[in-house]
């Protein structure tokens, strides 16, 4: 049964608005130097990549404007001015109301606030007059959502997990690092196999990984990356970069933003000249991030080039003292072979206004419908026919 979370529930905080400095703005060139921009390892700021300005950025001018997106960049501080934690959130127009939640749209991992070590005990009680105090400060809203939150950040805990009324579907999924090389290999079902398609890959021609340093080498592997992937969304059936332009630009923007940064991690599983397997990732101090692989298909499915592409990167991020490889939300097989740890998220509804009550009434009824056999049959030919419409007005508009 679901539980929704009253936003309006003042009788049981024993911290009070007042106790919290709350600021929000809606660009993020306004908010303040304490919030991290992406990479940083010099910062008493403890955040997931997703809340760093860089990704904010890239974020609402692909995403964000494409859906019509407010920005609301939450920033909270104690009565002495001190900064406890800066909370990336929009509003966007969706379901036929105004929809509260994160920077992601399915780009995220991690939701979460940037925290700051802090005197304050975060419970039940002090995370409901936090969330008071910036809901006063935030534009009308009808429903929040939100999801993927995990426990912890860098170690401190994330004062919105203690509002979360129920278990997020997926579970993210990582890679230990901190380990001599010969335990993290005995986490990974099939290692020698891996290696022996390698060594297989390598007598074709020569196989290597290669790791992105200069722009023609980033727009190579890009490249490869975005067609390996949209064909495989039209393989499976359903909606790609045709359908979602923002999740193509998310990461053509983004490949030179976070590497002027120092924080892009795009490496590709190379046969002679030719990317047979692409992931674009991104790293913030020891964490590395894998947000996006593709591979080949066809003769080279045999070879297994995604995970040969996982296997080699991780002894190339273990080399290089990294402290994961986080291959991120989803509970697909390949990930629980690759990883020995599971990072449990949470989630959160929050109703506001009646309209989002109605939302919330909506939405349940479309997801019991989706889980149906009968609409898990129907969906995949929904985005065959959607495009091959859009290819034949696309033909149907060029010059003859």
């Amino acid at each position: 049964m679901l539980r929704v979370l009253d936003s309006v529930d003042r009788d049981n905080g024993r911290a009070s608005i007042s106790d919290f400095i709350v600021d929000v703005r809606s660009s993020p060139a306004d908010v303040s130097a304490d919030w991290p921009r992406g990479g940083d390892v010099d910062t008493p700021a403890r955040c997931h990549a997703f809340q760093t300005v860089t990704f904010i950025e890239t974020w609402q001018a692909t995403y964000g404007q494409a859906h019509g997106s407010k920005l609301c960049l939450v920033e909270v501080r104690d009565a002495a001015g001190r900064p406890l934690l800066m909370l990336p959130l929009q509003i966007s127009p969706l379901e036929g109301g105004l929809v509260l939640g994160f920077t992601d749209m399915g780009v995220s991992d991690y939701n979460a606030p940037v925290l700051f070590p802090t005197a304050v005990t975060w419970t039940r009680q002090s995370a409901t007059a936090l969330w008071r105090a910036i809901t006063a400060r935030l534009p009308p809203f009808d429903i929040a959502r939100l999801d993927k939150m995990p426990e912890h950040v860098g170690g401190l805990v994330n004062p919105l997990y203690l509002l979360a009324d129920r278990a997020n579907p997926e579970s993210c999924h990582l890679a230990n690092l901190d380990q001599p090389w010969s335990e993290v290999e005995q986490h990974i079902q099939g290692a020698k196999n891996l290696r022996n398609r390698f060594r297989a890959l390598d007598r074709l021609g020569g196989c290597r990984l290669l790791v992105a340093e200069t722009a023609d080498e980033r727009q190579l592997i890009l490249a490869a990356l975005l067609e390996q992937k949209q064909r495989r969304f039209e393989e499976t059936h359903v909606p790609g970069f045709d359908a979602h332009p923002e999740k193509r630009d998310f990461f053509t923007l983004g490949t030179e933003r976070f590497a002027a940064i120092g924080a892009l991690h795009l490496s590709a599983l190379m046969v002679k000249d030719e990317v047979i397997a692409a992931l674009w990732g991104v790293t913030q101090g020891r964490h590395y991030y894998g947000l996006f692989i593709t591979f080949e298909a066809g003769e080279w499915t045999k070879y297994s080039p995604g995970r040969v592409l996982h296997h080699q990167l991780l002894q190339h991020l273990a080399e290089r003292g990294y402290s994961c490889l986080d291959l991120g939300i989803g509970d697909e097989p390949w990930k629980l072979a690759a990883c020995d740890v599971t990072v449990p998220l949470r989630q959160a509804t929050i109703l506001a206004t009646l309209r989002g009550r109605f939302i919330l009434t909506e939405r349940t009824i479309k997801e019991r419908l989706s889980a149906t056999r009968f609409w898990q049959k129907l969906r995949p030919y929904k985005w065959v026919v959607l495009r091959g419409l859009r290819r034949s007005l696309q033909r149907a508009a060029l010059p003859r």
